[in-house]
């Protein structure tokens, strides 16, 4: 249940750039419990897709407050049953990569996370040439894990400050 598969023919280096925006938090202290606790707690596979699902929905309320976030997934929720699965994470990547990715980035300098932008730089590099060959993209139980570790992360460094 909840795993999707994304064709990449055009689109390695907007997944490449998204991909790699979570590896700002290997520059906090903060990221090693919490994603261990993400990542190893037994879960049923419905259970982590209803998180990764939830987690997206509060993660992209930092852009837009939580009316925008759910106003963003119902949309793309329609593009995807109008137009099918491969549309619909087209749609998610394209604000991932318009205005989330640069929001995130933003925040970060103007919190002089220095580091964290560098790791994010230099991981969107390692990534864009590991996708080079990459027909598709699964995001599966384990990448949608990931993605809620980061979102738990982010969410402690930005109520720290």
């Amino acid at each position: 249940m909840g795993v999707y598969a994304l064709e990449m023919a055009h689109l390695r280096p907007i997944v490449a750039m998204v991909g790699a925006h979570g590896a700002t938090d290997l520059a906090t202290w903060k990221w090693p419990p919490i994603y261990a606790a993400c990542c190893l707690t037994p879960l049923p596979p419905c259970a982590v897709t209803g998180l990764f699902i939830a987690s997206s929905l509060v993660h992209f309320a930092s852009d837009f407050g939580p009316d925008g976030s759910i106003a963003l997934h119902s949309l793309a929720g329609t593009v995807w049953l109008v137009l099918g699965a491969q549309r619909g994470l087209e749609f998610m990547l394209c604000y991932l990569s318009l205005l989330h990715t640069p929001a995130h980035y933003v925040r970060c300098w103007r919190q002089r996370r220095w580091n964290a932008l560098l790791i994010a730089a230099v991981s969107t590099t390692v990534l864009a040439v590991v996708l080079r060959h990459v027909r598709v993209v699964t995001i599966g139980h384990v990448a949608q894990r990931v993605v809620f570790a980061h979102v738990c992360t982010e969410h402690c460094v930005q109520t720290s400050k």
